[in-house]
């Protein structure tokens, strides 16, 4: 319970320190996700990225930021607001095609992160981060029409964190055989 004296405005909406840490990093985690060249992420970038993903609403501005058609700067990425934003359409596979090259570096960008997060930490405070990162690499998969692949991202997430929404909805879309509307196009 939240004491009294800690309280804000009803309307105001809550914010945990796991949202403030992911909304602090997304920049940083974008610019990770997406900088030129091969090769594992550096430890202070998958930092960035375990730490963004570490709640739901920065992984959908981070997918509107991976999917825009304009490539916008990494530093003008602001958090989701749940309660004005509007879902990405991209999340459901609607919209102009996203760069295949962008995601598909983007996704194993995220999944080298839950795999150093799997090699050097593995604490249970930072697997919704580690969790959060494979299930956008799982939607990255399943973006790019690569089932097999979305669906085992996916299911290795919820081994992670069994309540991860992301990597459900990417799981329960892989086994409908539901895929983004630009890949029927």
């Amino acid at each position: 319970m939240i004491p009294v004296s800690t309280r804000s405005h009803p309307s105001a909406a809550v914010r945990y320190p796991r949202e403030i840490a992911a909304a602090v990093t997304l920049p940083a985690a974008c610019a990770a996700l997406v900088a030129p060249g091969r090769g594992p992420l550096p430890r202070a970038a998958s930092i960035a990225v375990l730490t963004a993903c570490g709640a739901l609403a920065p992984r959908f501005a981070l997918v509107a930021f991976l999917t825009a058609a304009d490539h916008r700067d990494p530093r003008t990425v602001t958090a989701f607001d749940p309660f004005r934003d509007p879902t990405p359409p991209a999340l459901c596979g609607f919209g102009p095609e996203p760069d295949r090259g962008r995601l598909r570096t983007a996704g194993d960008r995220c999944a080298d992160a839950w795999r150093s997060w799997r090699a050097e930490d593995l604490s249970a405070d930072t697997a919704a981060g580690a969790a959060g990162a494979l299930a956008l690499a799982s939607w990255c998969s399943w973006a790019l029409g690569s089932a097999a692949r979305a669906q085992t991202r996916a299911q290795y997430a919820l081994d992670t964190r069994a309540d991860d929404p992301l990597a459900a909805l990417v799981l329960r879309s892989v086994r409908a055989g539901s895929g983004p509307a630009w890949e029927r196009r």
